[in-house]
């Protein structure tokens, strides 16, 4: 409820005993009528207050169901009126009597929110029905127009009789010039229908006025869709949203029409829905693309003592407000199939609907979570212009209610997001506000009263072109005739003129009829004096009645203020353990938690401990059997080695006693020969069996000839050339080498089978393009020795995306010819040798039959 000016002490007291009550929103719920029959519905009605939703088995066999509660269930069946007087006529009540409220129509495109809340001629909807009731209820106690003006400040400004008249030629001069503004109705529209209540209990010394407002809410900016522009226009200045000096927020500038009936409101909402934007969705033909608020202002003002002016005292003025939201539905854009514009205004009515929904989530969350966080958080109402608006209402000036509807054949992942919405917001609660009713001092019903004594004062408050002339000219009749009743002394007087006073016929006439008027007013004197003499009798009684009730109401009144400050003592010791008993049973809570807990604890430590026991013993078993494996183990490691070793000392002194007995034979072998060959004889036939290993033929202890001390002939071995095994035969090569190399005659050669030899490299593409996937370079040149050597580079070809190939070197192979005795190479050392022993025993065989051990040939190949 919106207050203008400051308010009385008596009112500002109601507050104050209640700032601590509040109540839950209240959420409603209708089902829309399913227009087909072939069509299936996923809703079912369990009772008055809940609602199942469920969905077929999909392809895995699931089902998904669904229960909610709320606070009524409409059917398809509840008519436009059975939901207005359940949902919209209790706020009519209570803005008749000071309070404001809210109600939001939250659903899913194309579930009948706007026809809700507007419906057509034939079927009104909520909005319609509010002014029919309201205008029925306030007919007779209507102030005069232009009486109330809005000072754009979210108040009301009250004029005396004189202004008000003023205003009112000002407004019929503007209408004059522009005669376009003047409501035409069109051959099209129908009579509306309209809704006949009427609400009794409303405070009659008060004068009422009526202002409504129309706005929307599109792309997050708000326009004033009773704005004066021409029919047809759609663009318009867009409004900005404030706060008045109470705290209350309102749309800045917005034009407030103020209606003197319900024909009149219902042509400007007729007006404002043709400027309201809609556009045409799969799966809606007229679907809301902004949302629209229709706002209902009533401003009550008391009369004065007489019961005929109006008080002009500003903070006596009461404004309340009922504010019918119409939420656009929100859609998916790919069942819905909107592109463009539509998607862009479809992105903009989902966003501000989650903002809503985040909203009342962290109200319910700051209410629910109060006791365990100090800190609440903050509630982002300026992110949408919708929330922001609203803001007051949802922190106590006005009860909200919100009515969720729903399209029973929808799919269930559209419908379960809006029924969980619908049943959190009935968790969310709200501030109460008290409705007011003033009292400033003045005896009530003074305007009844004035009513019955003035018969023909000058109507004041009711409007001058009043819709009931025929009642009124009913009223003044029967209120004449009761008057000339009282004043009748009998028989009218005959028409005489003057000439008739001198006929005695006539004459007798009128001395019969003044006869018995005298004797009629001396019966009426009597009567008169009889009624007074009882009406002071009365008038005695009463007065000593009043004395008796009057000092028996002091006694009283003092007995109820006894009672009053006993029940406030009572109430304040009632609230006083109240309070300590709350906390008593925080305290307790706490305890029995934290019992709970250091139960918990301790059953987990003694589990954990158990748990370690456990496992330490299977620890202590595993390693156990761990050392015991280990020792087996280590004994059988042991014990090999131990054979590995006797066995190679074993094989080491065989190999020392062959040395032994090879050493002997060439001694002996070496007695005929002169002294300065004797020394290099055994050197060299040492060197060459302690590198070459080579053992001689022995015949095994058995008896000989006499050349059995002769050594026998050396079993020689013969080296064969082998290929690298580097070279992969399933690999193709690319062969780089010289134009006429020099043949190294070492053992180990490369050889390529899958080859192609170049000896020169001049051109890329003959690496790129023989599908070659190896490369070799092979260079010949000389060590440090002079020794002949040839080198072999070897690399991977990698082609790249440019069509080239790249060449990757990872190894070099060294080829070369080397003697395990130094000096000059092997072949031409043995050549000198055997030269010379040939030379002083004079043939090969000698030689073979004294030193067998000497072996020639090429050596190994070897690699750095």
């Amino acid at each position: 409820m919106k207050r203008v000016g400051s308010q009385p002490a008596k009112i500002q007291k109601k507050y104050r005993a209640e700032d601590d009550a509040k109540d839950p929103i209240q959420v409603y719920c209708r089902i829309r009528p399913i227009q087909s029959s072939l069509e299936s519905s996923c809703i079912k009605v369990v009772s008055d207050t809940e609602i199942q939703i469920y969905c077929p088995p999909d392809e895995r066999g699931i089902s998904r169901e669904g229960q909610f509660s709320y606070k009524k269930i409409f059917t398809e069946y509840e008519t436009q009126e059975v939901v207005f007087q359940d949902l919209g006529l209790p706020l009519i009540e209570q803005l008749l009597t000071g309070k404001s409220s809210l109600i939001f129509a939250y659903g899913i495109s194309g579930s009948g929110k706007s026809y809700t809340m507007t419906g057509n001629q034939e079927d009104g909807g909520i909005v319609g029905r509010c002014f029919d009731v309201i205008f029925n209820s306030i007919q007779n106690y209507q102030a005069r127009r232009f009486t109330f003006k809005p000072d754009k400040l979210n108040g009301f400004d009250v004029y005396s009789m004189e202004d008000a008249l003023f205003f009112k030629s000002e407004d019929f001069k503007n209408n004059v010039k522009n005669p376009s503004k003047t409501s035409k109705k069109k051959d099209g529209d129908t009579d509306r229908i309209p809704f006949n209540y009427k609400i009794m209990d409303i405070e009659q010394d008060v004068a009422y006025s009526v202002f409504i407002s129309y706005v929307e809410i599109y792309h997050n900016y708000v326009y004033d869709l009773l704005e004066d522009v021409s029919d047809g226009e759609i663009r318009r200045n867009s409004k900005i949203i404030r706060e008045d000096s109470n705290g209350n927020m309102y749309v800045h500038g917005v034009n407030e029409q103020e209606v003197f009936n319900a024909d009149e409101a219902f042509e400007w909402l007729r007006k404002g829905q043709l400027r309201k934007r809609t556009a045409p969705t799969f799966l809606n033909m007229d679907s809301s693309r902004s949302h629209t608020v229709f706002t209902i202002r009533v401003v009550q003002a008391p009369l004065d003592t007489d019961g005929v002016s109006i008080i002009q005292d500003k903070k006596y003025t009461v404004v309340s407000q009922l504010s019918l939201v119409d939420l656009a539905g929100s859609e998916r854009a790919g069942k819905a199939k909107t592109t463009g514009q539509r998607l862009q205004e479809a992105g903009e009515i989902n966003k501000s609907l989650s903002n809503l929904k985040q909203c009342l989530k962290i109200l319910y969350e700051n209410q629910s979570s109060s006791n365990l966080r100090n800190i609440a958080e903050k509630i982002p109402y300026r992110t949408s212009r919708l929330t922001h608006l609203f803001k007051s209402f949802f922190e106590g000036s006005g009860s909200i209610r919100m009515l969720i509807c729903v399209n029973p054949i929808s799919e269930y992942t559209e419908l379960l997001p809006v029924l969980q919405f619908g049943e959190m917001s009935g968790s969310v609660q709200v501030k109460r506000t008290t409705p007011l009713r003033m009292d400033i001092g003045l005896t009530p019903g003074r305007r009844k009263v004035i009513d019955v004594q003035s018969i023909n004062r000058i109507p004041c408050v009711i409007e001058e072109d009043t819709r009931f002339p025929q009642d009124n000219k009913i009223n003044y009749e029967s209120k004449e005739n009761c008057f000339g009743s009282y004043l009748n002394l009998g028989p009218p007087l005959p028409d005489l003129e003057v000439d008739d006073l001198l006929d005695n016929e006539k004459r007798q006439q009128l001395i019969t009829a003044l006869d018995q008027r005298i004797k009629k007013k001396e019966e009426l004197r009597a009567l008169l004096i009889t009624q007074s003499n009882d009406i002071r009798s009365q008038i005695v009684v009463l007065e000593s009645n009043y004395a008796g009730a009057k000092q028996e109401i002091n006694s009283l009144q003092i007995l109820r203020d006894q009672d009053t400050n006993k029940v406030k003592q009572y109430q304040n010791k009632s609230f006083l353990l109240e309070n300590e008993l709350a906390s008593l049973k925080r305290k307790l809570e706490f305890m029995d938690n934290e019992n709970k807990r250091l139960k918990s604890d301790l059953n987990a430590k003694d589990n954990m401990l158990n748990q370690v026991s456990v496992d330490k013993d299977l620890l202590k078993q595993k390693y156990n059997t761990k050392i015991v494996k280990k020792q087996e183990q280590l004994s059988r490691e042991f014990k090999d080695k131990w054979k590995v070793q006797e066995n190679e000392f074993e094989a080491k002194l065989q190999d020392k006693k062959r040395k032994l007995r090879h050493i002997k034979n060439i001694v002996e072998s070496t007695e005929n020969i002169p002294g300065h060959f004797s020394r290099r004889i055994v050197k060299r036939t040492l060197s060459d069996e302690s590198l070459n290993k080579i053992e001689p033929v022995v015949n095994n202890g058995k008896p000989t000839d006499s050349k059995q001390n002769e050594p026998s002939q050396a079993t020689l071995r013969y080296l064969r050339s082998r290929r690298s095994k580097s070279c992969d035969p399933h690999e193709r090569w690319i062969e780089h080498k010289p134009p006429v190399p020099i043949p190294l005659q070492t053992v180990m050669q490369p050889k390529l089978k899958k080859r192609k030899s170049i000896t020169k490299l001049t051109d890329a593409k003959t690496v790129s393009n023989n599908g070659a996937s190896k490369y070799c370079l092979l260079t010949q040149g000389s060590d440090e020795q002079g020794i002949p050597e040839a080198k072999l580079y070897k690399a991977d070809i990698i082609q790249t995306m440019g069509g080239g190939a790249q060449v990757v070197f990872n190894d070099v192979e060294t080829l070369k010819q080397d003697s395990p005795l130094g000096g000059s190479p092997v072949k031409n050392r043995i050549q000198a040798y055997n030269n010379e022993v040939k030379a002083h025993r004079g043939g090969p065989e000698d030689i073979q039959s004294k030193c067998y051990g000497i072996q020639g040939g090429y050596t190994p190949t070897s690699r750095k």
